[in-house]
């Protein structure tokens, strides 16, 4: 697993995007709490879920989809399945401000995971829909595959879900579940606790320290509002 680097300053980075991202996301901000009296620009934003058509059925009819897709991959345990999913959902988040299933992600040590990943397969195995491999690959490295047992309705999807996904099933094919887990450790992962929830605005985090003189300003900024990214 990727060490976290404490020397850098995760929190100041963290405040610093929310706050670009809500000055830039106003109006969307305005519009999602539409119904309420008064909208409070400065709360930090912390969506971990978002209703989509479908609900739970999204995230089983994906989970149909890339296993089938992933059928001839080498390496194709229960933490690739987890990080091709998030790598989708969070992609597409950053880009179009919507998900491609729209369901929780936490902070386990492996990297992000789906809150249902686990009860959704078991309901998906006593239904006959998917089964589990085991395979040893020697040195202690065993990995407990899915495959489908029946083909993905993805009627719920459109084009574009689709290209998301089929990226992040070409991002991660050549890796181990490994390579997978340590690739996923970035600044989402980094800025929440054990078993805390992943805001999906976490993708719209960079990785990239800001100029001398801008993280100055911002480290001031910080300090006089006296911010926190909790």
């Amino acid at each position: 697993m990727a060490r976290e680097n404490s020397s850098l300053p995760w929190r100041a980075i963290v405040v610093l995007s929310r706050l670009l991202t809500i000055h830039r996301d106003s109006r969307r901000v305005v519009k999602f709490k539409s119904r309420c009296s008064k909208v409070e620009h400065r709360a930090p934003i912390r969506t971990v879920r978002v209703p989509m058509p479908g609900g739970q059925t999204r995230l089983r009819q994906m989970i149909l989809y890339v296993s089938a897709r992933c059928e001839n991959c080498k390496f194709f345990g229960a933490t690739k399945l987890n990080k091709i999913i998030w790598k989708a959902d969070f992609d597409s988040f950053a880009e179009r401000h919507v998900p491609v299933t729209g369901r929780e992600y936490l902070k386990q040590q492996f990297g992000p995971a789906l809150r249902e990943m686990l009860p959704v397969q078991r309901d998906m195995h006593r239904d006959n829909l998917i089964r589990f491999e085991r395979r040893d690959f020697g040195d202690e490295t065993v990995e407990e595959r899915t495959i489908a047992l029946a083909s993905a309705d993805m009627s719920l999807f459109s084009e574009q879900d689709l290209i998301f996904v089929k990226r992040s099933i070409a991002h991660y094919w050549e890796m181990t579940g490994t390579e997978s887990s340590d690739e996923s450790h970035g600044i989402a992962w980094k800025t929440r606790a054990i078993g805390q929830s992943i805001p999906y605005e976490s993708a719209l985090l960079s990785e990239i320290r800001p100029p001398q003189a801008q993280w100055e300003r911002l480290q001031a900024l910080v300090a006089s509002r006296r911010l926190s990214s909790q």
